[in-house]
């Protein structure tokens, strides 16, 4: 068989041992298989044309422009469709413009659609309040956030974080210490590591420490585990330094696994009072180790300044050494003033 000819005959491939396609049928497969989505591959210019023929239709541009980050123009194709071609809203459309509105933070759109939801079929719907919950909550109207978690009918630990988690978010923890009562004797719900956390956070807040060591004394009798929780065993330690209760503080400090960076600092600045310069630059050592940990400005403000008193020029290079390699706080004002004073020192 000549060269000429072979090139004129179809180039078969092998599929299946049993099954051979010529070049042309499996340039098809392919094509079918790389085949992309229908958003992908429409022109721009069609997406364009209003009106949209069905709800469907609409459900997809709206998508269209969310998948390309233009959630305004999602938002003013929606409020055009309502209020020029009578377009009819369904479940999907709600919950795609709600997602907008909350990750936007858009609360003006966000209060419109909720009166176009209550005219609606989907109002009772539970995902719906949900989201209407959680967009509120984002765009801190708290008090509409709370009027949708009123409505719910079947709520659980995960709706009583995150409405507590608004409320210490924007300011309001006497609400958080209300509802963690509430969700435990009203709705027999168990708190969680989650919500125990936030409680402790707004008894912080407000000063409220026995409450909190009460609380504390309840995850005591039941179980240690808690401590095993980096979150909570931390809010938990913050919460006996703010209350003054160093002692208790650094006894848990010392049983959990990653203290973080907020109650190593805590801890310098009290053996700083106390001018134990010494434990402050054991704290500062401690916290290197912990690869998790990044070191701050008022970590270095605190560890210079036991280091100055202490007149320890070595440990001082160190530190310089160690700020220098975070390539963060190298020009901080009070950090390089500290710094000159130690080393200037040295040099006399």
């Amino acid at each position: 068989m000549s060269m000429l000819n072979f090139l004129h005959r179809p180039l078969k491939i092998l599929i299946d041992p049993r099954l051979f396609i010529c070049r042309y049928q499996s340039q098809r497969l392919l094509d079918l298989l790389n085949k992309k989505s229908a958003i992908e591959v429409e022109h721009n210019d069609e997406l364009e044309k209003l009106p949209l023929q069905n709800t469907i239709e609409w459900n997809k541009k709206i998508k269209f422009y969310r998948m390309r980050n233009e959630e305004k123009n999602a938002l003013k194709l929606f409020e055009i469709g309502i209020r020029k071609y009578e377009f009819q809203p369904d479940y999907i459309t709600y919950i795609s413009i709600l997602e907008i509105c909350k990750d936007i933070k858009d609360i003006d759109s966000g209060h419109y659609i909720h009166r176009l939801i209550n005219k609606s079929s989907v109002r009772d719907n539970s995902r719906i309040q949900s989201l209407l919950m959680e967009v509120y909550m984002k765009c801190g109207d708290v008090d509409s956030a709370r009027d949708m978690f009123d409505l719910l009918k079947h709520r659980t630990v995960v709706e009583y974080n995150a409405l507590m988690t608004a409320y210490n978010t924007h300011q309001y923890p006497q609400r958080t210490i209300d509802l963690f009562y509430e969700m435990r004797e009203k709705d027999k719900i168990k708190p969680n590591n989650t919500s125990s956390m936030l409680f402790f956070q707004a008894c912080v807040k407000l000063q409220l420490f026995e409450q909190g060591k009460a609380l504390h004394e309840e995850l005591k009798q039941k179980t240690s585990a808690y401590l095993k929780n980096k979150e909570l065993s931390n809010q938990i330690i913050a919460m006996y330094i703010a209350s003054g209760d160093y002692t208790i503080a650094e006894e848990y400090f010392n049983q959990i696994k990653e203290p973080n960076v907020s109650n190593y600092v805590a801890l310098m600045n009290y053996y700083n009072k106390l001018k134990n310069w010494e434990r402050t630059i054991q704290l500062y050592d401690q916290m290197k180790m912990q690869r998790k940990i990044q070191s701050d400005i008022a970590t270095y403000l605190a560890v210079l300044t036991a280091i100055k008193e202490m007149n320890n020029i070595d440990k001082a290079k160190q530190v310089k050494e160690d700020i220098l390699k975070q390539n963060l706080w190298q020009n901080h004002v009070e950090i390089q003033k500290l710094l000159e004073e130690i080393l200037k020192i040295s040099d006399k």
